[in-house]
């Protein structure tokens, strides 16, 4: 079986629309492969929730209830985002390869549909609104201080206002996601949306490696008691730095303008969703830090440290790990 020799018309595309066109395709194979991990956190964490319901020894089940729908709406919202990316790619690659301007000026007319304006604008913009909105409970649960947690609803509160504005301007007639003005509501919006990231990243990661410092003196170099809930691997986590990594790099693409940016807006919106079904999954499997957990293990570890005392914060560490 041979292949012939296929040419096709020229659609008058510049050679300065090819980068274009290799990093919207590239990154929606890179958001396709991020998406599958996303799927199996999120089934892990949800096989974990139905597990918590049925497990009467852990008392309330709020958590479960709360968190279910929730990881179910980022996971739709995703997947959306992922699917309408894909059907584009297809429209401007085949469908329409041979419209005036090529792949590239089709896909940037196809950013004015409804379609791409919801799915591919409004859907990933409530997801980073869902993603903040966990992170500041994160930081609350961590912390116990409602003052620290007030500096960080302000932030998420002027990445509201920044991304409604954003999408208002880019569904404006003639106006797209990458638009000059809208650019300028983008930047902004991403920006104050990660520094609420790196903020509440910086606070949490604190808390934990002082706690974990305290755990220490009051326990020793005991991995099982120490390590639990204080481990590098669970400050990676708790402070979602992967997606706060993603997001610093596709800002600065973004705010350049830059192509690149269409590969790193497909990862972190992934990764973002990724990022949330960890922490859930963590609480969930009974790994991560509940309200109940911050408060026996602060307490545990700031008694008089005597031998009677040192003995009964082993044993209530025990205890934390048995109940959470």
């Amino acid at each position: 079986m041979s292949s012939g020799n296929f040419t096709f018309p020229d659609a008058g595309e510049p050679p300065s629309a090819y980068d274009f066109e290799r990093t919207l395709l590239l990154g929606s194979f890179l958001g396709a492969m991020s998406w599958g991990i996303h799927f199996a956190v999120y089934g892990s964490a949800m096989y974990f929730s139905f597990v918590r319901l049925g497990d009467k020894r852990r008392g309330s089940n709020t958590l479960s209830w709360l968190f279910m729908p929730y990881m179910t709406i980022i996971f739709g919202l995703s997947t959306t985002y992922l699917g309408t990316s894909i059907q584009t790619n297809i429209d401007g690659y085949i469908t329409h390869r041979n419209d005036p301007g090529g792949p590239a000026i089709f896909v940037q007319n196809s950013f004015r549909s409804t379609m791409v304006l919801i799915c591919n604008n409004i859907f990933p913009t409530i997801s980073i609104w869902l993603n903040d909105m966990l992170m500041i409970w994160r930081l609350y649960v961590i912390w116990g201080v409602y003052w620290i947690v007030s500096l960080t609803v302000v932030a998420f509160l002027g990445s509201f206002i920044m991304g409604t504005l954003l999408l208002f301007t880019s569904a404006q007639p003639g106006h797209t996601f990458n638009s000059a003005d809208a650019i300028k509501f983008g930047t902004a919006f991403f920006s104050i949306s990660l520094s609420l990231q790196v903020l509440i990243t910086l606070i949490i990661v604190f808390r934990l490696i002082y706690l974990q410092r305290q755990a220490t003196k009051a326990l020793g170099n005991t991995p099982e008691y120490r390590d639990h809930y204080i481990s590098a691997w669970t400050i990676l986590l708790e402070s979602s730095a992967m997606y706060g990594t993603l997001g610093l790099i596709f800002l600065i693409l973004y705010n350049k303008n830059n192509p690149v940016s269409n590969v790193f807006l497909q990862l972190m919106v992934q990764w973002m969703c990724i990022s949330s079904d960890l922490i859930i999954l963590r609480v969930m499997s009974g790994s991560g830090w509940t309200t109940r957990t911050a408060e026996k293990y602060t307490s545990m570890i700031f008694q008089t440290p005597n031998q009677e005392s040192t003995m009964s914060g082993r044993g209530n560490t025990i205890d934390v790990l048995e109940e959470v």
